[in-house]
């Protein structure tokens, strides 16, 4: 036990939340695909697909019922290489973007939250739209596309005007690209893929509504839930980090008096500023005092 704690110490804990999410996806894929692997070869391909289909969301809330974990297991589930490969190159490039900006923590709230609100739209749409309802118990939403989008347009959201370059040539604004992989997704729904399309746009959605939040725009409708979710696993991890975090804050008003000003919000223009000076010149180039007003905009 004590091997395993180092080893997870040493290569997941101080990862960032970009890497993290990215090896959970790269080892659930190996897994599924040694898992069909071996059912191939012994005659058993059928029974493999309806065991990882426990790990989909289905259409049909009857289904639902019995698959509670699925709108949390399927956004690390994948149906073949060039999913995975462009979910996952795709998330790298703007979860590590978005990162430098607000804190690698955020980059695990986003994503499962952007991934169970594109859950919810896909069974809303499932079971309130007559299109669906002739194969809504043959439905199931699969991939981390739907937690992608949410990475992808809340860097969108918090710096529109950030610009990549596409393909090693093109220069193009993230609010751009975002625009036109909504913009995919919406053409999508009716002609291809309409449970993912609509998913997708899901995700998205709250990726926005968070960031719009984060800078104190709007109040964000899903903020309550997040945050009984994170306090939630963190009393069921019991992590010694929790127990040393909750002494350093029962240690008296002291540290507080000290820090008067850590809960007032900083002012939107000034959080303006210095994300138009990360756009410019880069996150190294912020002064400490900047980087806190940073952190306490993104708290």
């Amino acid at each position: 036990m004590s091997n395993w704690k180092t080893l997870n110490q040493k290569y997941f804990k101080n990862l960032t939340a970009v890497k993290q999410l990215l090896y959970i996806n790269m080892a659930a894929f190996a897994l599924v695909s040694i898992f069909r692997l071996f059912s191939y070869f012994f005659n058993l391909t059928e029974t493999a697909n309806e065991v990882v289909n426990y790990l989909y969301v289905p259409g049909d809330l009857r289904q639902l019922i019995f698959r509670i974990w699925t709108p949390l297991t399927y956004q690390f589930m994948h149906t073949g290489i060039f999913h995975i490969l462009f979910n996952m190159v795709l998330f790298y490039f703007m979860g590590t973007l978005l990162s430098d900006f607000i804190g690698s923590k955020k980059i695990w709230s986003i994503y499962v939250m952007g991934g169970m609100t594109a859950a919810m739209v896909f069974i809303f749409s499932y079971n309130v739209f007559p299109v669906f309802a002739a194969g809504k118990s043959m439905g199931l939403l699969v991939g981390a596309s739907g937690s992608v989008m949410a990475i992808m347009a809340a860097a969108a959201t918090l710096v529109p005007n950030y610009e990549i370059l596409l393909f090693g040539a093109l220069r193009l604004k993230l609010k751009w690209l975002a625009l036109i992989l909504i913009l995919i997704d919406i053409a999508g729904i009716p002609s291809g893929n309409p449970g993912g399309g609509i998913a997708h746009l899901g995700g998205a959605f709250f990726g926005m509504i968070y960031i719009l939040n984060v800078q104190g725009r709007v109040n964000n409708p899903f903020a309550n839930f997040n945050k009984w979710l994170i306090k939630a696993l963190a009393n069921q991890r019991k992590t010694p980090f929790k127990t040393n975090s909750k002494s350093a804050f029962s240690n008296s008003g002291s540290k507080k008096a000290q820090n008067p000003k850590r809960s007032i919000r900083p002012n939107q223009n000034e959080v303006d500023a210095i994300l138009d000076k990360i756009s410019n010149s880069g996150y190294d180039s912020l002064t400490k005092s900047e980087k806190e007003l940073l952190f306490k905009a993104s708290e």
